[in-house]
C-alpha cells in the first residue's frame, strides 16, 4: 500500500540517477521519487508531478515501457486484453451518386 491505495500494479523503473515507483490505483496513479508524489487520473500527469518537471524522450520511453508491463500484468490476471468501445463521431455520409466515378 506504498501508493497511498491498494493498487492493482505497482512496478520501479530508473530515471537517470532516481529510482521512481509507480502504482496503479483505482482512481489513477501514483508516483513517487524521494520525498516527492505525484497523483493524477493519467500516469504521464504524476510522472510530471513527482519529476517536477515535462517528460523528455527518454523519461516518455520509460512510461511506454512501464504501460505496456501493466496491460501485460492486467491481461495475465484476468485473461483479457484491455480494450474499450469508441463511438464514430456523426458525419454527413456521402451518397454513392456523388462519388466520382459512380454511375
Amino acid at each position: 500500500m506504498d501508493g497511498d491505495c491498494d493498487a492493482t500494479f505497482s512496478d520501479s523503473v530508473s530515471l537517470g540517477d532516481s529510482d521512481v515507483r509507480v502504482f496503479r490505483c483505482d482512481w489513477g496513479w501514483c508516483v513517487k521519487r524521494g520525498g516527492a508524489a505525484g497523483r493524477s487520473r493519467y500516469l504521464d500527469e504524476a510522472f510530471e508531478l513527482a519529476l517536477g518537471r515535462k517528460l523528455d524522450g527518454g523519461s516518455t520511453r520509460v512510461l511506454v515501457e512501464l504501460l505496456d508491463r501493466e496491460l501485460t500484468a492486467r491481461r495475465a490476471a484476468t485473461g483479457r486484453t484491455a480494450s474499450a468501445t469508441v463511438p464514430l463521431p456523426d458525419q454527413p455520409r456521402t451518397r454513392l451518386e456523388e462519388l466520382p466515378g459512380a454511375d
